[in-house]
């Protein structure tokens, strides 16, 4: 009898609730960020994009960028320019094309959507095992 309230006990000491760690996890690495507040998480070092979550620091953020490309949003709202400003062309030169040039969007091929390449693909991979190949 006194095996089974050990092993009861074990069971039962296992099976309690951890206390999960006060703050959010890095998006990127999975690391706790202290913090709950947004103050408190921007004080600790961390970055939020928008859409995707909080990272620990630009680091994350920046791989995760370069990662799945994400483009970056010109300045953010705290003022942390990440971003470099385009150059401006030398004094003398004109930006406008001239009479002659067409513009720059009817030259450049169309690029398709990932969903629409996707989509594609998937398709032709059905029709290729559908017709028995």
């Amino acid at each position: 009898m006194e095996s089974f309230v050990v092993v009861v006990t074990w069971i039962r000491s296992r099976a309690s609730k951890r206390a999960e760690p006060e703050g959010r996890q890095c998006t990127g690495c999975r690391t706790a960020v202290a913090g709950s507040t947004d103050e408190q998480l921007r004080a600790s070092g961390a970055v939020l994009l928008e859409g995707v979550g909080w990272f620990c620091g630009e680091r994350c953020e920046r791989q995760y960028r370069l990662r799945f490309r994400i483009q970056p949003a010109g300045t953010p709202a705290g003022g942390n320019a990440r971003a470099t400003p385009a150059a401006a062309p030398p004094s003398g030169t004109s930006t406008e094309p001239g009479p002659g040039a067409e513009p720059e969007e009817a030259s450049a091929p169309k690029r398709r959507s990932a969903e629409d390449e996707l989509t594609a693909a998937l398709r032709a991979r059905r029709q290729k095992y559908s017709s028995g190949v």
